[in-house]
């Protein structure tokens, strides 16, 4: 199906919602986002599309494709990685959100002396980068949290060496 408007809409079951605990965990925001209408808790795949205009025809097609990739151990239009778990009985849930970018990759390169680097990598005279400007810190892939030690050491260096 064709996706419009900007956003993107996750679906589960019951299962899975105790499994990650929470509605214990953050009440207040569960029930925030039921009352704001971004997450709506529902019988039946109909209602639950239904909810948010989507094709409940199209979602129940998607949901029995991933069953079936499931079922195989093989997503074969996603090329999903992680354990794929059949979807179950409801109640089943719908969030809507709003994708964003939350970081990317690359920037400019750096020498052990925080140093941006040409490129030829010689170091630019009088240039320091430090934090998620810089590239090659987190290598081909990023590292949740890695950022802070990242900007502490690299701005600490960048710091010394502008001093000198």
């Amino acid at each position: 199906a064709e996706q419009t408007g900007g956003v993107s809409y996750m679906f589960w079951d019951e299962a899975s919602m105790e499994a990650s605990g929470v509605k214990e965990a953050h009440p207040e925001e569960y029930e925030r986002l039921i009352k704001e209408k971004h997450l709506v808790k529902a019988d039946t795949i109909d209602e639950a599309a239904a909810f948010f205009g989507i094709d409940a025809e199209t979602l129940k097609k998607t949901i029995a494709d991933y069953n079936q990739y499931a079922a195989d151990g093989k997503d074969l239009e996603f090329n999903k990685r992680g354990k794929l778990v059949a979807f179950g009985e409801g109640p089943y849930y719908i969030m809507v959100s709003q994708p964003s970018v939350h970081h990317t990759m690359g920037g400019v390169v750096i020498n052990t002396n925080a140093q941006v680097l040409d490129k030829d990598g010689k170091a630019i005279s009088g240039l320091y980068a430090a934090g998620e400007v810089t590239g090659g810190i987190h290598g081909t892939n990023r590292l949740g949290s890695d950022a802070i030690a990242d900007i502490t050491v690299f701005g600490r260096i960048a710091g010394e060496q502008v001093s000198k």
